[in-house]
């Protein structure tokens, strides 16, 4: 049996942005121009319920939010992301993942490198 595609595949992300409780929205957005100024090319959609960050149809990035912070995301490069301030979570095989839980932990000179890196494999 097929899987039903999301309602919200592909869409623009600004609802899910507006959709945020007023402490993770400034974290998004922070993230969101963080994202958006390191690589001004990327396409912004949504895909599994929130948005992803791709170029040239490869994934770069995404972000989810959750329950007190705001997720970083990296796919199949997370595991090769320099990471020297132990900020990396995450235990698949190659996935990994930054919380932001105030706007004080979010390193945009690191995040940024983290971000141009995805964008060269």
């Amino acid at each position: 049996m097929a899987m039903q595609q999301r309602i919200d595949y592909g869409a623009n992300a600004d609802s899910w942005f507006e959709s945020l409780s007023d402490d993770m929205a400034p974290l998004a957005a922070e993230l969101r121009r963080l994202i958006l100024r390191a690589v001004p090319s990327v396409t912004e959609i949504i895909k599994w319920g929130a948005p992803v960050y791709e170029k040239d149809g490869m994934s770069i990035c995404g972000l989810r939010a959750a329950k007190g912070y705001v997720s970083l995301q990296f796919g199949s490069i997370g595991i090769t992301l320099d990471d020297p301030d132990k900020l990396l979570e995450g235990t698949g095989k190659r996935m990994r993942h930054v919380k932001v839980r105030t706007k004080g932990e979010i390193k945009g000179e690191l995040f940024t490198s983290w971000i141009k890196e995805a964008v060269k494999v």
